[in-house]
C-alpha cells in the first residue's frame, strides 16, 4: 500500500511494507530532526522528546522516533519547524541542562558532542535556573572506560546496546525522577565484554568516554586514515585517528555488510602496545639477555646479531 503524507508542505509517497518511522521518514528526505535516545541500530526508547514533530488531528506534538508511517497517517501533515515545535526543543534542551556540569573545556567530548550541537541550534541562549546542580557518584566501569554520570542525559543508549547487542545485562537504569541514574546493579562491577567499547560511540555527552584517550588530543587535531582490522578475519574497516606519528583513536568505520558499526575492544585499544613498543624498542634497538631483562645496543649490533642467527637458520635447513 502506497501512503501519501506531506512533510513541511512537500508531498512524500512511501510503501507501508518499508516500516519506516516519521524520524527515519524525514531523515532518507534530507529533513534534519535532533535526536539523542534514537539510533537506528538500537531499539526505539523515545527518552529525549527531542524528534517531537507536529501531524493535523494529533492533540499533542509526537516524538517521531516511535510513530510509524502506516495507513492512520495517509492524506496527513507533519510539520517539523513550526513555533510550536522549536519552543518545544528550547524547554527540552533546557531540561536536559539543568543538571549538566558545565566542564566542556576539560571534557574529551569536545568537538563532537552532540548535546553542545543541539544546544547551540536549539537551545535557549541564556539560562534561567540558579538552582544547585545534581551531582552523581562517579561509576568505575574499568580501565577501558572513563564514566562520569553526572553528564549523563539518560538517553539509555549505552543500556540497550549492552543488552541487545553485546548480550549482557549489567548495566540498567536505577531510580526514578531526580534519583534517576545508569549504572550498575551491582557495586564495583566492571563491565566485561568484548564489545564495551562501543558504547563511548555511542553516548550522544561526555558521560562515557575512553580511559585510553583521556586528555590527549581534540577531534580537529586528528587526522583520519582508513585501515582494516588485522585481528579479524573479515578484515573489519576502521578510521585510524593519528597526531603526529602516534595512532591516538581506532574507531569503526560503517559497513552494513560487515561490522555495521560496531568494534571490537581488541583493535579498538590494542594501539597503546604501539606506544609502549615505541619507547622500548622501535627507536633503539634492545637485546634480551633474560626474562623481562634487555640491554640498548647498537643498530649495527643488531644487524650483525640478525645475519648470525640468518646464517643459523639457512645452515640448519641445508642439514635437514
Amino acid at each position: 500500500m502506497i501512503i501519501r503524507v506531506k512533510i513541511n508542505e512537500v508531498e512524500v509517497e512511501v510503501n507501508e511494507k518499508e516500516e519506516l518511522t516519521i524520524l527515519q521518514l524525514c531523515l532518507e528526505n534530507g529533513i534534519e530532526i535532533p535526536r539523542f535516545c534514537y539510533h537506528e541500530k538500537l531499539t526505539i526508547a523515545g527518552n529525549c522528546r527531542m524528534c517531537l514533530v507536529y501531524v493535523t488531528n494529533e492533540e499533542k506534538l509526537l516524538a517521531s522516533c516511535g510513530v510509524p508511517i502506516d495507513a492512520e497517517l495517509d492524506t496527513e501533515t507533519i510539520e517539523t519547524e513550526i513555533d510550536e515545535i522549536l519552543k518545544a526543543r528550547e524547554g527540552t534542551m533546557e531540561f536536559l541542562l539543568i543538571n549538566h556540569p558545565l566542564d566542556c573545556p576539560i571534557c574529551d567530548q569536545g568537538g563532537e558532542c552532540d548535546l553542545q550541537e543541539q544546544t547551540i541550534n536549539y537551545g535557549l541562549d541564556t539560562g534561567r535556573f540558579y538552582i544547585k546542580k545534581r551531582a552523581v557518584e562517579v561509576k568505575n566501569f574499568g580501565k577501558l572506560i572513563k564514566g562520569i554520570m553526572t553528564r549523563c542525559i539518560h538517553c539509555t543508549r549505552c543500556v540497550r546496546f549492552l543488552t541487545e547487542i553485546a548480550g549482557i545485562n549489567e548495566l540498567g537504569v536505577l531510580g526514578r525522577g531526580y534519583n534517576m541514574e545508569i549504572g550498575t546493579y551491582k557495586k564495583n562491577v566492571i563491565i566485561e565484554s568484548e564489545l564495551s567499547g562501543n558504547i563511548i560511540d555511542l553516548c550522544p555527552v561526555g558521560a562515557l568516554t575512553s580511559g585510553i584517550y583521556e586528555f590527549k588530543g581534540r577531534p580537529w587535531e586528528l587526522k583520519t586514515v582508513k585501515g582494516i582490522d588485522i585481528f579479524d578475519s573479515l578484515l573489519t574497516p576502521l578510521n585510524i585517528q593519528t597526531k603526529g606519528s602516534k595512532i591516538y583513536r581506532i574507531l569503526p568505520r560503517i559497513n552494513d555488510n560487515l561490522n555495521e558499526e560496531w568494534l571490537t575492544d581488541k583493535v579498538r585499544f590494542h594501539y597503546e602496545s604501539y606506544n609502549v613498543i615505541e619507547k622500548m624498542r622501535l627507536n633503539i634497538p634492545t637485546y634480551k639477555i633474560k626474562e623481562n631483562n634487555y640491554i640498548q645496543i647498537s643498530w649495527k649490533s643488531a644487524i650483525k646479531i640478525l645475519f648470525k642467527l640468518f646464517l643459523k637458520k639457512i645452515t640448519s635447513i641445508k642439514m635437514i
